[in-house]
């Protein structure tokens, strides 16, 4: 009956490990925080400027948009190696000084923080400076 016991935990995956093993759930991750001011090309700050990597990932608790200031301070939990490209996108339209093109860059990301050699790969900071963003041309129908 112990024997029998034994084949079916071992069939249902489960098996006996040393204490010293450590069983984590979830993902490779960093913390990532951009830094960076948003404006036009004659130097006007924009508001309205959604920051998010080129996966995809969105930053934490919608800090990821410009202020009237044209600050972004951004910070979340994202995946290593999203980190080095960001995307700036006009998510408001003609508002704010109007529609302006999609910008995708390369940060200049510095590890801040080291990783803990399991799901965690450390901390970075990626500090910008200004981002300038070019209004999207207007087509006018004849």
């Amino acid at each position: 009956m112990k024997r029998l016991l034994y084949i079916m935990m071992t069939l249902l995956g489960f098996g006996f490990q040393s204490c010293d093993i450590r069983a984590e759930y979830g993902s490779p991750h960093v913390h990532f925080r951009l830094m960076a001011r948003v404006i036009d090309e004659q130097g006007a700050p924009i508001q309205g400027i959604h920051v998010r990597t080129s996966k995809g990932e969105s930053f934490d608790y919608d800090t990821g948009v410009s202020d009237y200031l044209g600050n972004v301070d951004a910070y979340g939990t994202i995946w290593p190696g999203a980190q080095y490209e960001v995307v700036f996108e006009d998510i408001d339209g003609p508002l704010n000084g109007g529609e302006f093109e999609t910008l995708t860059l390369r940060t200049n990301a510095q590890q801040t923080e080291a990783g803990d050699d399991n799901w965690y790969s450390g901390g970075y900071v990626a500090h910008m400076g200004d981002v300038v963003l070019k209004k999207k041309e207007v087509i006018e129908a004849e």
